[in-house]
């Protein structure tokens, strides 16, 4: 099990085998495989939970074990362990279960013999809302906050740790994925629909990966060729007119290849106002996308390939402005942003049957980003062409205790962007540049038992333009007792900013912009612990999780909007800058048919701007989570709630406005309250569900909407959600292999 969980946690994209493990999956013939099924070890304390996948490993197992299988509404087995070859457990229905049966394990939870704090957010979890797209795929978890950018673009921010995403490494299946141009926006270029499972990683992650996670790390599974289903289909439509269409296909070309195919397609041709300011409160949108990958499993070789196209519009701003509109002669003050991209990328590993400790695996991407766009008359154009390749050989030094990886990784991004202020004194420039980052890199891992794991790792990286990164991480897990887990964690990061796309204040406001100095790597130090206990309550389980991490930046690119209201400084970090997170999260089923989960977090995250240390703006110190999921008997209905309280916020500085343009210095505390009702079949289930269901609104997002070539004009001073309650509708429909 210790090999299966660090594998996940590494994003390693090899299986490794012992010489006593047994690994396999569980099946049966109305779900396919199997999550949550308990696979224990007659007469001994220790077994194996299936994971997302249905597969499971149980290491030191002799030929006499006998290995016990069960699962809610199945019938228990018994079975002789197979080492030679992967076990496929075929499970039966029992008598009482039902035609429609739909059974599913544990939807999210601390992954425990993790060395750091992870948590695992399972397909059934991302069905408990819409998760339309990854930006809205952490409705229901409470270790990643959605935040609003500003009130023209539409885009749905994340936060971790209340630090902004763009510190958070964001991975697909291993694979550094939404960064540079991309790191706004590309939480929307990645449907709901095709994701499988989500492991959410707080504190310096694995350096295995890279140097560029500062405050966690993101790291999303897609479903794969040998785990889909043979065709699912989804339709979503909500009270705005967005509507979407989603089809996955599976194909089953030999008894080695495999190949799926995800598709997907959305729009928004509705205009939303609902303030009154002429504005419309969510941008009109289009978008295509189509990701299709291949894989082989042989007896030592496992390879995959694939490739992702999609082209996205959309249209903002003043009532009445339309795609293709053009930005610089419309007398209307809009927002387009048209964004294409086309990737490559795959995966290739070796194992040794005769040296089960030892493979290696090579992940690779190329890729290629266009941006065009802007609003107002502040015109934006962007491409980024991007390589990465990362080698990684593993193996064990005497015993299985001690386990290393290592290897070398090479990154490659060229930017070419160029900017229009559209104003006199304004940013008029074409900003280029080309980062070759060779590294190296090396990770010990120290498992003497189930009880405890230790992880040391550095890597160095030699940037081109700004020298040698060396960056050093450590985890630590100690269960001290069967119910009590402490982890700790240590590590430095480091990213290049891109100060035009990762803040989308420098479009939406008439505020002259003014760059003071060459832009800088932004560098911190991430220090973290945590402490998780269950415990029996009455017959069910009770979880508690504390965590707290502080982020100290050595540097840090701040755009500072306290100095004067009429002016957006970006400057390298002039004084102190730092982030404390403390979160306390329960669940407990209250009865067999109903969990809840609560979380209680609080930030302290200060920045100096205008030469003053203080509390981040739009950034609630306090926050509340509740999430109730009700299901009945085998789940043929489920009923969601989710309940967020965000607490009052800081405020830029505008008392130098005029006196109808000036904002309190901070805003009100309000709830956010979402709920999903949905019906399952043996084919699949239809849903019904509303977001902002309390219908809050902030008032008067935009200052001085009614003059949007004015001096005054700002759409960045967002707080709160901009569009009202909004209800949707849904089916999915499943044909399993």
């Amino acid at each position: 099990m210790k090999y299966k969980i660090l594998l996940i946690v590494l994003f390693c994209p090899i299986v490794l085998w012992a010489q006593n493990s047994v690994r396999g999956k569980v099946t049966s013939d109305s779900e396919g495989e199997l999550i949550g099924v308990s696979i224990k070890v007659m007469d001994k304390p220790f077994g194996a939970i299936t994971d997302n996948s249905g597969h499971f490993i149980l290491d030191n197992i002799l030929p006499e074990d006998r290995l016990i299988v069960s699962y809610l509404g199945y019938q228990t087995d018994t079975l002789e362990p197979v080492f030679s070859e992967e076990m496929v457990i075929l499970m039966q229905e029992s008598d009482e279960a039902m035609d429609e049966v739909v059974v599913r394990g544990q939807s999210d939870g601390v992954v425990e013999e993790a060395p750091f704090l992870n948590i695992l957010i399972t397909e059934a979890e991302l069905q408990k809302a819409a998760c339309c797209n990854l930006s809205e795929s952490f409705e229901t978890n409470a270790s990643v906050d959605v935040s609003y950018a500003d009130a023209i673009t539409g885009t749905k921010m994340i936060q971790m740790m209340g630090l902004d995403g763009r510190y958070t490494l964001i991975s697909r299946e291993g694979i550094p994925n939404i960064r540079g141009l991309n790191s706004r926006q590309g939480l929307a270029y990645v449907p709901g629909t095709w994701i499988q499972s989500i492991d959410v990683g707080k504190g310096a992650g694995s350096v295995i990966n890279g140097y560029e996670s500062m405050a966690g790390q993101i790291n999303v599974e897609l479903f794969k060729p040998e785990t889909m289903d043979k065709w699912y289909l989804n339709a979503y439509l909500n009270s705005f007119g967005r509507l979407e269409l989603n089809t996955n296909r599976q194909i089953q070309i030999s008894d080695k290849w495999s190949s799926g195919i995800l598709f997907h397609a959305d729009q928004l041709t509705s205009e939303i106002e609902g303030n009154g300011d002429g504005f419309m409160d969510i941008p009109k949108s289009r978008q295509i996308n189509l990701l299709n990958r291949y894989k082989y499993e042989g007896d030592r070789l496992m390879a995959q390939i694939g490739f992702n196209i999609f082209t996205a519009q959309q249209a903002g701003g003043q009532l009445g402005f339309d795609f293709g509109d053009d930005l610089s002669t419309s007398p209307m003050y809009g927002y387009q942003l048209n964004t294409k991209k086309a990737e490559l990328f795959g995966k290739i590993g070796m194992i040794y049957p005769a040296k089960p400790t030892q493979s290696w695996g090579f992940q690779y991407s190329l890729s290629y980003q266009d941006f065009d766009g802007g609003a107002g008359r502040r015109l934006y154009s962007g491409e980024q062409t991007s390589a990465y390749g990362n080698f990684i050989y593993q193996n064990i030094i005497g015993n299985s205790f001690h386990q290393y990886k290592t290897g070398a990784s090479f990154l490659y991004d060229e930017f070419n962007e160029g900017f229009d202020a559209g104003n006199e004194g304004g940013l008029d420039s074409t900003f280029v540049r080309t980062e070759k980052v060779p590294g190296l890199f090396f990770e010990y891992n120290y498992i003497p038992s189930d009880d405890f794991t230790l992880v040391v790792g550095a890597r160095t990286d030699f940037h081109n333009l700004f020298g040698t990164y060396f960056t050093p991480r450590a985890h630590a897990r100690w269960a001290f007792t069967p119910n009590l887990t402490l982890r700790g964690s240590v590590g430095k990061g480091y990213r290049t900013p891109n100060a035009l796309m990762e803040n989308s204040m420098i479009w939406v406001s008439s505020r002259e912009i003014q760059f003071l100095s060459d832009l800088k790597p932004e560098v911190s130090w991430n220090t973290g612990v945590s402490l998780s206990a269950n415990f029996m309550l009455d017959s069910r389980p009770l979880t508690l999780v504390a965590d707290y991490f502080y982020t100290d930046f050595e540097n840090q690119l701040v755009y500072d909007q306290d100095i004067s209201s009429d002016l957006l400084v970006i400057n390298n970090l002039q004084g102190e800058s730092f982030g404390q997170s403390f979160q306390l999260e329960v669940s407990y089923p209250l009865t067999e048919q109903l969990d809840v989960k609560a979380a209680y977090k609080n930030y302290q995250n200060k920045m100096t701007t205008d030469g003053i240390l203080r509390q981040v703006p739009f950034q609630s110190q306090d926050r509340f989570f509740l999430n109730m999921a009700y299901a009945t008997n085998y789940e043929k209905w489920k009923a969601d709630m989710t309940l967020n309280w965000n607490g009052p916020m800081r405020l830029p500085d505008t008392s130098d406005s005029p006196v109808e343009f000036q904002l309190p210095p901070e805003s009100p505390d309000f709830f956010m309250l979402n709920a999903q009702v949905s019906r399952g079949f043996r084919w699949g289930n239809i849903y019904l569900g509303g977001e902002n269901i309390l219908n809050f609104k902030q008032e008067n997002p935009i200052v001085d909407p009614e003059n949007p070539f004015g001096p005054n004009f700002d759409a960045s001073m967002t707080w709160g959600p901009i569009a009202g309650r909004v209800i949707y509708a849904g089916i999915r429909y499943k044909i399993k292999n």
